[in-house]
């Protein structure tokens, strides 16, 4: 994986709502589907497919949801893939802007998504974070969870006073630790967020750790993207390498990643809580971790304990940041969904403008999606269409 740097060009909006009419011109008519489903397309990327009735799902249902995704303007989504037992049964792409970093969120070119688009996934790094930490443990270069950062960062130690000397990798892992942090109620290219001052920060561990702590290590959660920034760099330190390295070395190589990219902070850390660029069929392949006991390909990445643990409800979110989750895990949201009397369990990866990756381990089901909704919410849900048409496709 190699590190890039996006180069910004903000187009006008008459221009984007010419664009988006030219989109429109071809209406549906009368109702009629437009939409016909195909077996994706194979491709020599490790993955399998297969016709989704063979998969247990049904076809129609998932080609009402791409009528309905036609009939809706301005959805912004980019792609659409459902992967069950192990081989992938839909793909779809979208015309979209490019994510631009300056400012954050800001349009990038007009392009046609595809399956080798690195994406940007915003907050979905902090799992792709989690699940390096379990292979740093699976490796032996961790080995005990509870082990405190003043421990590991003795450095900081004048910050890490008072009640702050509890707060251990657990804390980090959980967004438990108790310090503040906003990053919600300003703009990502305001001075006042949070985020935004890890990057202005010449020390962004320093900054996190130094926020004030408002509850006790391990009693409330409080969404903190510092100090999965802190994870991050424990990882680095503990492994002896970069985050990068570690990750090339344990998870991207053996997973036959050929895209992707990772941010830096201007400090010289990686961006650990929101950096990372991936293709949707790669960034499925470390969700296929957690369906097949940690394996890829003969390769063991990360443990089964690790798995069962990384993705336990350890905390209640309490609405917080994300409404639709109920709990959270180490770096995954936890939530239930309903449909037609049936629960169906899952843990999910999140981030800012719907980037999502669902895993439903009961059904061996697995959805990546991702979106271009950084400055305003879309005008289609992305939990709806898991929830009314991809969970509803099941058969079996």
């Amino acid at each position: 994986m190699n590190l890039v740097i996006v180069i910004v060009r903000v187009l006008t909006k008459s221009f984007k709502s010419l664009l988006l009419l030219a989109l429109l011109s071809g209406c549906q008519r009368d109702n009629e589907p437009l939409y016909t489903y195909n077996i994706p397309e194979q491709a020599v990327d490790g993955w399998s497919v297969t016709p989704a009735d063979s998969a247990g799902m049904d076809p129609a249902r998932l080609s009402a949801m791409m009528d309905r995704i036609s009939s809706i303007p301005g959805h912004n989504i980019h792609d659409i893939l459902v992967f069950r037992y192990g081989k992938l049964v839909f793909e779809e792409y979208f015309e979209g802007y490019l994510y631009s970093s300056n400012p954050p969120g800001s349009n990038g070119d007009y392009i046609l998504y595809d399956r080798e688009t690195d994406h940007f996934l915003a907050s979905v790094s902090k799992t792709v974070t989690s699940v390096l930490f379990g292979a740093a443990m699976k490796e032996g270069y961790i080995d005990d969870i509870q082990s405190r950062l003043v421990d590991i960062f003795p450095e900081y130690a004048g910050i890490l006073a008072g009640n702050k000397e509890d707060i251990t990798l657990h804390h980090l892992l959980t967004m438990s630790s108790g310090l503040a942090w906003d990053e919600t109620s300003s703009s990502y290219d305001n001075p006042a967020n949070d985020v935004t001052q890890l990057f202005l920060a010449d020390d962004p561990l320093e900054y996190s750790l130094s926020r004030p702590l408002l509850y006790s290590p391990g009693d409330e959660f409080i969404y903190n993207s510092g100090t999965t920034n802190v994870l991050g760099a424990a990882i680095g330190k503990l492994v002896g390498m970069t985050l990068l390295e570690f990750g090339n070395q344990v998870l991207f190589d053996p997973l036959e990643v050929q895209g992707g990219k990772w941010q830096r902070l201007p400090s010289g850390y990686f961006f650990a809580s929101g950096g990372v660029f991936l293709r949707p069929r790669e960034l499925a392949k470390i969700g296929q971790l957690f369906i097949d006991d940690g394996c890829w390909k003969g390769h063991q990445v990360i443990t089964p304990e690790w798995i069962a643990v990384s993705t336990d409800n350890h905390i209640a979110t309490q609405g917080r940041t994300l409404p639709a989750a109920t709990g959270y895990g180490y770096q995954w949201w936890i939530t239930d969904f309903n449909v037609n009397g049936k629960v169906y369990k899952s843990f999910f990866a999140a981030g800012w403008g719907d980037q999502y990756m669902f895993i439903f381990p009961d059904e061996e089901l697995l959805i990546v999606m991702n979106g271009g909704n950084y400055s305003y919410a879309g005008s289609i849900s992305f939990y709806s269409l898991v929830e009314d048409f991809i969970l509803e496709s099941i058969v079996e």
